[in-house]
Protein backbone atom coordinates (compact mmCIF):
# COMPACT_ATOMS: atom_id res chain seq x y z
CA UNK A 1 0.00 0.00 0.00
CA UNK A 2 1.24 3.04 -1.10
CA UNK A 3 0.20 6.53 0.38
CA UNK A 4 0.19 9.74 -1.59
CA UNK A 5 -0.44 12.86 -0.45
CA UNK A 6 -1.87 15.28 -2.62
CA UNK A 7 -2.69 18.70 -2.03
CA UNK A 8 -6.70 20.02 -2.28
CA UNK A 9 -7.12 20.72 -6.01
CA UNK A 10 -5.51 16.99 -7.06
CA UNK A 11 -7.14 15.49 -4.35
CA UNK A 12 -10.51 16.76 -6.89
CA UNK A 13 -9.31 15.31 -9.49
CA UNK A 14 -8.50 11.77 -8.05
CA UNK A 15 -11.95 12.18 -6.58
CA UNK A 16 -13.50 12.84 -10.49
CA UNK A 17 -11.02 10.49 -12.08
CA UNK A 18 -12.57 8.03 -9.89
CA UNK A 19 -16.05 8.71 -10.81
CA UNK A 20 -15.25 8.63 -13.82
CA UNK A 21 -14.42 5.40 -13.33
CA UNK A 22 -16.92 4.33 -11.29
CA UNK A 23 -19.08 5.32 -14.50
CA UNK A 24 -17.93 3.42 -17.14
CA UNK A 25 -19.63 -0.51 -16.76
CA UNK A 26 -17.55 -3.32 -15.36
CA UNK A 27 -14.81 -1.05 -14.34
CA UNK A 28 -14.92 -2.68 -10.81
CA UNK A 29 -15.30 -6.19 -12.03
CA UNK A 30 -13.25 -9.17 -11.20
CA UNK A 31 -12.03 -10.10 -15.05
CA UNK A 32 -11.57 -13.79 -13.91
CA UNK A 33 -14.87 -14.38 -12.06
CA UNK A 34 -16.92 -11.67 -13.70
CA UNK A 35 -18.46 -10.71 -10.01
CA UNK A 36 -18.21 -7.25 -8.27
CA UNK A 37 -14.96 -7.45 -6.32
CA UNK A 38 -13.86 -4.39 -3.66
CA UNK A 39 -10.30 -4.22 -4.64
CA UNK A 40 -10.63 -1.36 -7.10
CA UNK A 41 -11.19 2.47 -6.68
CA UNK A 42 -14.37 2.29 -4.89
CA UNK A 43 -13.27 2.37 -1.27
CA UNK A 44 -10.88 5.11 -2.15
CA UNK A 45 -13.49 7.13 -2.99
CA UNK A 46 -14.94 6.42 0.08
CA UNK A 47 -12.55 7.39 2.07
CA UNK A 48 -11.37 10.38 -0.07
CA UNK A 49 -14.50 12.55 -0.45
CA UNK A 50 -15.53 13.01 3.23
CA UNK A 51 -12.12 14.93 3.35
CA UNK A 52 -12.97 17.38 0.17
CA UNK A 53 -16.26 18.39 2.00
CA UNK A 54 -14.55 19.37 5.74
CA UNK A 55 -15.60 22.99 5.54
CA UNK A 56 -11.64 24.05 6.47
CA UNK A 57 -10.39 22.53 3.78
CA UNK A 58 -7.13 20.42 4.65
CA UNK A 59 -3.49 21.37 2.74
CA UNK A 60 -2.92 18.21 1.65
CA UNK A 61 -5.08 14.62 1.75
CA UNK A 62 -3.75 11.41 1.77
CA UNK A 63 -4.70 8.50 0.16
CA UNK A 64 -4.15 5.35 0.47
CA UNK A 65 -3.90 3.01 -2.53
CA UNK A 66 -2.61 -0.69 -3.21
CA UNK A 67 -0.84 -1.84 -6.58
CA UNK A 68 -4.07 -2.83 -8.46
CA UNK A 69 -6.03 0.64 -6.99
CA UNK A 70 -2.97 2.54 -8.54
CA UNK A 71 -2.79 0.79 -11.61
CA UNK A 72 -7.07 1.91 -12.17
CA UNK A 73 -6.18 4.86 -10.99
CA UNK A 74 -3.66 5.34 -13.61
CA UNK A 75 -6.32 4.61 -16.57
CA UNK A 76 -8.69 7.03 -15.18
CA UNK A 77 -6.84 9.59 -14.77
CA UNK A 78 -6.05 9.26 -18.69
CA UNK A 79 -9.90 9.00 -19.42
CA UNK A 80 -10.40 11.66 -17.12
CA UNK A 81 -8.11 14.22 -19.51
CA UNK A 82 -10.64 12.85 -22.52
CA UNK A 83 -13.82 13.05 -20.81
CA UNK A 84 -13.21 16.79 -19.42
CA UNK A 85 -12.31 17.90 -22.70
CA UNK A 86 -15.25 16.23 -24.07
CA UNK A 87 -17.26 17.72 -21.44
CA UNK A 88 -15.71 20.93 -21.86
CA UNK A 89 -16.80 21.16 -25.71
CA UNK A 90 -20.40 20.11 -24.59
CA UNK A 91 -21.29 22.44 -22.46
CA UNK A 92 -21.06 20.26 -18.94
CA UNK A 93 -22.88 16.68 -21.27
CA UNK A 94 -21.23 13.63 -20.69
CA UNK A 95 -22.27 10.52 -21.46
CA UNK A 96 -20.58 9.03 -18.59
CA UNK A 97 -22.85 8.29 -15.81
CA UNK A 98 -22.78 10.68 -12.28
CA UNK A 99 -19.94 12.64 -14.11
CA UNK A 100 -21.45 15.46 -14.53
CA UNK A 101 -22.85 15.54 -11.07
CA UNK A 102 -19.29 14.74 -9.19
CA UNK A 103 -17.89 17.73 -11.55
CA UNK A 104 -20.22 20.05 -9.93
CA UNK A 105 -19.92 18.63 -6.56
CA UNK A 106 -16.31 18.81 -6.44
CA UNK A 107 -15.62 21.70 -8.62
CA UNK A 108 -18.86 24.31 -8.35
CA UNK A 109 -17.06 27.21 -9.49
CA UNK A 110 -16.86 25.76 -12.58
CA UNK A 111 -20.13 23.74 -12.63
CA UNK A 112 -21.38 27.70 -12.26
CA UNK A 113 -19.61 29.19 -14.30
CA UNK A 114 -17.65 31.77 -12.27
CA UNK A 115 -14.45 31.76 -13.92
CA UNK A 116 -13.19 28.34 -14.23
CA UNK A 117 -13.86 25.75 -16.80
CA UNK A 118 -13.95 22.05 -17.63
CA UNK A 119 -11.10 23.25 -20.36
CA UNK A 120 -9.22 24.75 -17.81
CA UNK A 121 -8.60 21.99 -15.74
CA UNK A 122 -7.32 19.41 -18.65
CA UNK A 123 -3.65 20.71 -18.11
CA UNK A 124 -3.89 19.74 -14.44
CA UNK A 125 -5.19 16.13 -14.95
CA UNK A 126 -2.61 15.62 -17.21
CA UNK A 127 0.00 16.90 -14.83
CA UNK A 128 -1.33 14.96 -12.19
CA UNK A 129 -0.97 12.05 -14.46
CA UNK A 130 2.49 12.62 -15.44
CA UNK A 131 2.92 12.81 -11.30
CA UNK A 132 1.53 9.42 -10.94
CA UNK A 133 3.31 7.62 -14.02
CA UNK A 134 6.29 6.28 -12.69
CA UNK A 135 4.26 4.85 -10.14
CA UNK A 136 2.50 3.39 -12.07
CA UNK A 137 4.35 1.14 -14.08
CA UNK A 138 6.01 0.17 -11.08
CA UNK A 139 2.61 -0.89 -9.74
CA UNK A 140 1.41 -2.53 -12.97
CA UNK A 141 5.07 -4.60 -12.80
CA UNK A 142 4.17 -5.38 -9.23
CA UNK A 143 0.89 -6.51 -10.18
CA UNK A 144 2.26 -8.53 -13.60
CA UNK A 145 4.62 -10.19 -11.05
CA UNK A 146 1.65 -11.38 -8.58
CA UNK A 147 -0.58 -12.72 -11.74
CA UNK A 148 2.39 -14.54 -12.96
CA UNK A 149 3.25 -15.39 -9.73
CA UNK A 150 -0.80 -16.64 -9.26
CA UNK A 151 -0.67 -18.33 -12.79
CA UNK A 152 2.85 -20.27 -11.71
CA UNK A 153 1.80 -22.33 -8.80
CA UNK A 154 -1.83 -22.84 -10.21
CA UNK A 155 0.11 -24.42 -12.59
CA UNK A 156 2.72 -26.59 -10.04
CA UNK A 157 -0.54 -27.46 -8.40
CA UNK A 158 -2.41 -28.27 -11.63
CA UNK A 159 0.81 -30.59 -12.41
CA UNK A 160 1.06 -31.66 -9.00
CA UNK A 161 -2.60 -33.32 -8.92
CA UNK A 162 -2.38 -34.84 -12.34
CA UNK A 163 0.83 -36.38 -11.28
CA UNK A 164 -0.71 -37.74 -8.10
CA UNK A 165 -3.32 -39.62 -10.34
CA UNK A 166 -0.88 -40.47 -13.41
CA UNK A 167 1.10 -42.75 -10.52
CA UNK A 168 -2.05 -43.94 -8.91
CA UNK A 169 -3.17 -44.93 -12.08
CA UNK A 170 0.20 -46.36 -13.56
CA UNK A 171 0.47 -48.30 -9.94
CA UNK A 172 -2.89 -49.75 -11.02
CA UNK A 173 -2.20 -50.36 -14.37
CA UNK A 174 1.28 -51.70 -13.20
CA UNK A 175 -0.18 -54.14 -10.61
CA UNK A 176 -2.33 -55.74 -12.88
CA UNK A 177 0.68 -56.35 -15.84
CA UNK A 178 2.39 -58.46 -12.72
Amino acid sequence: MATFHLHLPDARLVALAIHYHLGRPGSETDAATLQRHSLGLRPVLEALEPRLDVPAEPEVVPVDLSAYQLTRLGAALHGTVNELKQFGMADGRSAVPGFAEAFGRLFPDAATGDGLDALDLVPDAVGLRRRFADAVREAEAEVEAAREAAEAEAERQRRGLWGRVRERLGGLFGARRG
